[in-house]
Parts: structure tokens; C-alpha cells; sequence
């Protein structure tokens, strides 16, 4: 895919590893939301402050990823090709044999295993333990992983996981923990160790040259990477990257503007309003296109496990029928997004048949706000409450909106405002009554538990709780054997969390908005999920 900068927007049309080379050379200066946080260790945030850097230095995937001409696919990575049995329970992936980190050692498949192992399972040294990756319920009951002959891995899983590949190709489950660096400190009761702590040795198409905190993280081509274009010539073409960390989108728009950047920041509160991109054009006119791309729910997500009225679901419920979903466009979306009744975005071609929620609570917003009343009533709460609410203080405007929606139905919504080292740690925690999450599930439906699921297996989900029945609904879904299937119990998974229970609130669908300088080519920009292919490696830079 590559950009096509017509009307000053970025299309996805073609995989640039399939057709023109690039030219080589040149380093690629981009803005960064913040430092990345947790030591660069993927298995602990998803942040996109780590991950827009994160698929430079440890690649777009790990033994598979979305593949760049459509991200709906899954493509090799590690891996060069996989099996599994006919009940889905085992997956049997060949590693690659050309694969090297950036201290020269050949990666391997006891590498692979020791990810995995880290992924699933505690690792405990004395009284000291290592717990598992955030998103470990996301790919299954593992039973087992091993090793077999001719450098192959069996993982084996206690139900069926017929989509596991696609699980698997989430761009934020990088791998970036070397076993010949990472596993004798483990042992030793290092069990805290983070990639920053052995100096980010990679696998990706760049390796670390400088990380300078608060100000800049420098990478520069791997020549041991594997990668080829089509013409068999080795990727990247780029001498290297830059990410310059800009805390204030204010101040990347004016580095952008003065020539000072190649590339804005992923991530919410850095990506565009209407009215910033309007600047930019008005500035920069043809010297400038932009990527669009869907960007995730901006929802409210109700902690279940900490006392207080939002106990009651039909207090939640209330809630959700109160807020006016289409305010949020213009406010809290920046102008860029859809909701309800629309079912995607009218430029972005964003497959639809597993968009359940603008479906739900038809009716007009008098009829919605007139419910929401007396179910408040009935709950015993018509003359309000407090409310708490975790807020990113770089971005508190969709805050201010739910506050100043739920100020009229007699809710005081108290924003707690955190920086994001203290919101990565803070989503994850039973501190706070509400929060919005992060922004981007799977677009795999299989590959949603971790942000739907049970708190004590999902600890970043979005709304907290300890529903047995979803875990049923979600055995459901893996079992099923037909898309049709896959289609209704997906449904029923969205009406249980979003309408019966309403753990989860979904307003409106985000289109984020980046800005690219023209000379900027051979970009792979996703439909959705600004995570995906932050790697870099096809980019090259025409500036003749």
C-alpha cells in the first residue's frame, strides 16, 4: 500500500514490497506522544507512545502479523508457516532460520517459546514473581508450548482456537524479550526486567542508536535484517528514524509546520482536530497529505467491583441511554468520527458485519433521556450522585464531555486527571468507578476478552467485573464452526456487555487524522488501529 496524496488525504492502495522501490537513505524525523513507558516491555501497556516506536526497533509483528496489503489477513513474520490439527487445538508454527537480533545472535524457536512462556505463565524466583502479559487471556487456554524438530513450535491450547493466528497478528504482541539476555537475570530474581534493561535488543527493521528521555529515541537500519522487496533487495531503505517526544500536539504542530518534522504523533490528543488540519493545509497546502484511519470506541466503562450506585445496572443503563452520542462528533472526536445510526465510516472501508452496537437503543434522544429518568428513579438515585472518572490529562476533552452530559441527569462526574505513566499503571487498576480504556479492541471478535473479560484474568479490560457468564459466551464464540455463527454470538456478547448488563458504553467511533510531509512515501497506513505496521520499513523518503 502506498500513499496517494489526492485531495491531500492518504489512501491504502497497494503493498509497497510488491511493486516501486524506494530510494535509500535519509533519516525519518517523527513526533512521539511521550517517552514510551514501562522500560519498552509490549507484554505490560499497549500504549501508542511505545508501540509507534516499538515496530521500528522490534518489528510490525511477531511469528505473524497483519499482512500490509490488507490488515484483515495474516501474513508470515517469524514464522514462514504454520498448521494446526483438525480440532484447532494445536498450532504447529516453522520459525524462520534468517532471523538475528541486534546483537548478531540467530533468533530461534526457543526464543518463540520463552515469549510465549513469559506471555502465559508466572515466572517465580524465590518469594519474587513475574506475572504474565497483559493480554494473555486474549489467545487462549494454553496448555503447553514446545519445542520440536526442525526448528518448529507446538502450542497447545486446552479448547479450540481456531483463530489464533489472527489473534496472534495483534501488532501490539511484539516480541522484544531475548532469551540469551533476558533469561539468566530471570533466574537470578531479576524478574522485573524490561527491554530497556538490555539495551532494546530487537528483531525489527532499525536498531536502538540513542534513547535521550524527554527528548528523543533514535534508531538506525539493522543490515541483518530480513526483510526483501519484491525486487529481492533488503528493507529498510531508511538510514533511520528519529521520534522526537512532543507532550503538547500545539508544539508538534509547529515543529511540523516549520520543517522541523517528516511525521506527527499516534495517539489520542496528537492526532488532528478538524480545525488543526485546516491550519496545515492552509499552511502547507500541497507539501502536506494526511493518514486516516479508524481509530477505536470512545466509550465509559463502569468498575463493577468498586461499591457504589453504578452497582446497579440499571443505574448503568440509565447512563447510556442518557448521553446524546452525536454531540461527541464535533467535541469530544475532535470532528473526525461516526456513531449511531451509521455503521462505519463513510470514507474508510471498515468491514461491518461484526458492528452490533449503533444498532441499539433506536429511538429518539427524548425517548432515550425520558427512560434514562425513570430507571434512575426506580434505582432509588433521582436525585444523583458522585461519580469518579479517570482522565488522561493530555487529552481531558472527552472527560469534560461525559462530565457535562451526566451534570443533567444529576451525576457529578469527578475527573481524576493523570499523566500517562500514572494512567497506563492506573486502567489497569480497581482504583477508579469509571474510565474510557484504551481506544482499539481486536478487530477480531475472539480476540476482544482482554478488554471485555473477567478483571482477574484481564487486568486491562475496559469495565471491571467478574461475570462468569462471559467467559461462557466467549467459550461459545471459539467453538463456533460457521461465520454465520460467529456473526450471532458475537451479537449476543455485545447485547449482554453494552445493553443487558452495560458494563461497557460505546458513543462514537474515532477517525484519527496524522500528518505526513508529501516527499513521505511508501507508507503502509492501516484502516483501522494506529498500532499496525509502525514498522517503517518500506518508507523512503523522495525529497528531489
Amino acid at each position: 500500500m502506498a500513499p496517494n496524496a489526492a485531495n491531500g488525504e492518504v489512501a491504502a492502495v497497494e503493498d509497497p514490497l510488491q511493486h516501486e522501490s524506494g530510494k535509500r537513505g535519509g533519516t525519518l524525523v517523527l513526533a512521539n506522544r511521550s517517552d514510551p513507558p514501562a522500560g519498552f516491555d509490549t507484554l505490560r501497556t499497549s500504549s501508542i507512545a511505545l508501540h509507534h516506536v516499538a515496530g521500528a526497533l522490534f518489528g510490525p509483528g511477531n511469528l505473524v502479523m497483519r499482512c500490509r496489503e490488507n490488515m484483515y489477513l495474516v501474513c508470515p513474520y517469524l514464522a514462514t508457516s504454520w498448521l494446526a490439527n483438525p480440532g484447532f487445538t494445536e498450532w504447529t508454527f516453522t520459525i524462520r532460520d534468517d532471523v538475528y537480533w541486534h546483537d548478531g545472535t540467530l533468533f530461534s524457536a526457543e526464543d518463540a517459546k520463552f515469549w510465549f512462556d513469559l506471555v502465559f505463565y508466572e515466572a517465580t524466583v524465590g518469594d519474587k514473581v513475574r506475572a504474565p502479559a497483559y493480554f494473555k487471556g486474549e489467545l487462549g487456554d494454553l496448555e503447553s508450548v514446545e519445542v520440536i524438530e526442525h526448528s518448529r513450535l507446538r502450542l497447545t491450547f486446552a479448547e479450540r482456537n481456531p483463530f489464533f493466528p489472527d489473534i496472534l497478528a495483534n501488532p501490539r504482541f511484539k516480541i522484544a524479550h531475548p532469551r540469551h539476555l533476558m533469561q539468566p537475570r530471570i533466574e537470578q530474581g531479576e524478574v522485573s526486567i524490561s527491554p530497556i534493561d538490555v539495551g532494546l535488543v530487537g528483531l525489527g527493521p532499525f536498531k536502538l542508536e540513542k534513547y535521550d528521555r524527554g527528548s528523543v529515541v533514535s534508531v538506525r537500519r539493522f543490515d541483518q535484517y530480513w526483510e526483501k522487496n519484491a525486487d529481492g533487495e533488503s528493507l529498510p531503505y531508511l538510514d533511520g528514524i528519529d521520534y522526537v517526544v512532543m507532550p503538547d500536539p500545539f508544539a508538534m504542530d509547529v515543529a511540523f509546520r516549520s520543517g522541523r518534522l517528516d511525521g506527527g504523533a499516534r495517539g489520542q490528543g496528537h492526532y488532528l482536530t478538524t480545525q488543526r488540519k485546516a491550519g496545515y493545509l492552509r499552511d502547507l497546502g500541497e507539501d502536506v497529505v494526511f493518514s486516516e484511519m479508524d481509530g477505536g470506541n470512545f466509550r465509559l466503562a463502569f468498575n463493577v467491583l468498586r461499591p457504589g450506585p453504578w452497582q446497579d445496572p440499571k443505574v448503568r443503563r440509565a447512563i447510556a441511554l442518557w448521553i446524546d452520542k452525536r454531540a461527541a462528533l464535533p467535541t469530544a472526536l475532535r470532528g473526525f468520527g461516526w456513531t449511531s445510526p451509521d455503521l462505519g465510516p463513510p470514507t474508510l472501508p471498515v468491514p461491518t458485519h461484526f458492528i452490533n452496537w449503533p444498532k441499539f437503543d433506536a429511538g429518539t434522544l427524548e425517548e432515550k433521556r425520558a427512560e434514562a429518568e425513570r430507571l434512575l428513579k426506580e434505582a432509588g438515585y433521582a436525585e444523583g450522585f458522585s461519580l469518579g472518572h479517570l482522565c488522561r490529562a493530555l487529552n481531558p476533552v472527552p472527560c469534560e464531555f461525559l462530565e457535562a452530559q451526566l451534570s443533567d441527569l444529576g451525576i457529578d462526574l469527578q475527573l481524576q486527571l493523570v499523566d500517562e505513566g500514572a494512567w497506563n499503571r492506573a486502567r489497569t487498576s480497581l482504583d477508579y468507578d469509571t474510565q474510557q480504556g484504551r481506544l482499539t479492541p481486536s478487530p477480531i471478535p475472539e480476540g476482544t476478552e482482554s478488554v471485555y473479560g473477567r478483571y482477574s484474568e484481564n487486568p486491562d479490560a475496559y469495565g471491571k467485573h467478574e461475570d462468569p457468564h462471559v467467559d461462557e459466551l466467549y467459550r461459545l464464540l471459539r467453538n463456533a464452526l460457521t461465520f454465520e455463527q460467529r456473526v450471532k454470538l458475537w451479537r449476543d456478547i455485545e447485547t449482554y456487555l453494552f445493553v443487558e448488563q452495560t458494563y461497557v458504553i460505546p458513543i462514537a467511533e474515532s477517525v484519527n487524522v496524522a500528518p505526513y510531509r508529501s516527499y513521505v512515501k511508501g507508507l503502509v497506513i492501516p484502516t483501522e488501529d494506529g498500532h499496525t505496521n509502525t514498522d517503517f520499513s518500506t518508507v523512503w523518503l523522495d525529497k528531489t
